[in-house]
């Protein structure tokens, strides 16, 4: 036998928890959507104004990561097309865009199965986009997911992008019915700071998916702990207590579904026959940080790099993180001389994004009284800063044009 045979040996469980450890998967999708009857209906409701000859321009669905909106958006559209030869459903993920040119040949691609190359521009993509919808039945819905991930870059802003895509001359020339479905954690007309062109040809349809309260999480694990499970392996106590815990912090079901496997695997590692209550305990703030991280992995680069900003001194002569920090520490941060001009930020662009990064929840500010001095703003993030410097490597790996300045 050689060491693998033994290192495999010693790690196996001998009396696993799990039968189906598969079950809590959060990227697997369910049979059944369950708890998310409104939105159903909602985007139902719109979905059928087909029968009356009209879909809207755009209709935004929006709210906090691991509330549905993917899922459920995703599946209704399929299930109405489905039934409906009028209507065609296109899906593009544009997390991984890093400038609008890109995002608009995902759409090509999707649409077309090819890329235009940078030199054909934003315009020869758009004409690529709007020959190939001709084709297509007579209403077209464009589900854009991540679309928040969209930013201004050296060539285009948003606002340039989003009027081409809802009255584009190409479009209103070949006389396209297409409705763009706008999937984000924030409604985009605030989250990108649209101008009032492309506000205006919105058509201002809204369905909100707020967090999961406690039955709706319960109702929506139930049937995937069943499977997960050995019979005896997690009790109704158990259950209770780490639901409970999931929809105080988070009303998140992929972190709820995150919090119970790593619970489970504690198990295991330490040969208990249940889950137990302790196990959930030592594995939320594992499971908290995991859920932070991955919404700090979705921020656009600037507000990024200003938390790296706020977290980026250490107390004098320790290896402690500073906090709280000043709005002048933290340009300080981002501006140093050995970054590349283009990645530094002015004094009103970091205000602006630490206002932003308030609203997220992710810092909280507070104006500090220093006498005839004035008054002087004080920044620190809501959660432990190390966490910031422990994303950056996983941030810079998911960057094409930034890692160098991360990774230092």
């Amino acid at each position: 036998m050689s060491k693998y045979d033994d290192l495999f040996a010693e790690t196996t469980p001998e009396h696993s928890v799990f039968t189906d450890k598969g079950a809590l998967d959060p990227l697997a999708a369910p049979t059944e959507i369950v708890a998310r009857d409104t939105q159903e209906r909602a985007l139902a409701r719109i979905l059928n104004g087909v029968h009356e000859g009209y879909l809207p321009t755009t209709v935004s669905v929006y709210g906090p990561p691991g509330t549905g909106k993917t899922l459920t958006t995703r599946r209704l559209c399929a299930e109405f097309a489905a039934r409906q030869e009028s209507v065609a459903v296109e899906y593009v993920n544009l997390k991984e865009c890093r400038t609008l040119f890109s995002a608009a040949n995902e759409i090509c691609f999707e649409l077309t199965g090819e890329k235009k190359g940078a030199y054909e521009g934003l315009d020869g993509v758009f004409t690529a986009i709007w020959t190939a919808l001709e084709s297509y039945p007579e209403w077209t819905i464009l589900l854009l997911d991540e679309v928040d991930h969209v930013a201004h870059d050296s060539n285009y802003d948003p606002s340039e992008f989003f009027y081409r895509l809802f009255r584009g001359e190409g479009k209103l020339k070949r006389d396209i019915q297409l409705s763009a479905w706008l999937i984000s954690n924030e409604l985009l007309e605030v989250d990108l700071r649209l101008d009032s062109r492309v506000q205006s040809a919105m058509s201002g349809e809204e369905v909100f998916f707020p967090p999961y309260g406690r039955e709706e999480l319960e109702a929506i694990l139930d049937a995937r702990l069943e499977q997960a499970f050995r019979d005896d392996a997690l009790s109704e106590a158990v259950v209770d207590y780490g639901v409970t815990q999931a929809a105080r912090r988070w009303g998140d079901a992929r972190k709820a579904l995150r919090l119970f496997r790593y619970a489970s695997e504690t198990a295991n590692e330490r040969g208990y026959e249940t889950v137990t209550t302790a196990c959930l305990e030592e594995n939320l703030e594992s499971a908290e940080k995991d859920a932070l991280i991955e919404k700090l992995l979705e921020l656009p680069f600037n507000h990024y790099h200003v938390l790296l900003g706020i977290t980026g001194w250490n107390e004098g002569g320790t290896n402690e993180i500073k906090q709280p920090v000043t709005t002048t520490e933290i340009s300080g941060s981002v501006n140093r001389a050995e970054y590349d001009s283009a990645f530094h930020l002015g004094e009103r662009a970091i205000r602006d994004i630490v206002t932003d990064l308030e609203t997220m929840g992710l810092v909280e500010t507070w104006l500090d009284s220093r006498g005839r001095d004035g008054r002087i703003k004080r920044i620190k993030t809501t959660f432990d800063p190390q966490w910031v410097r422990d994303s950056r490597a996983s941030y810079a790996a998911q960057s094409d044009d930034i890692d160098e300045l991360l990774t230092e």
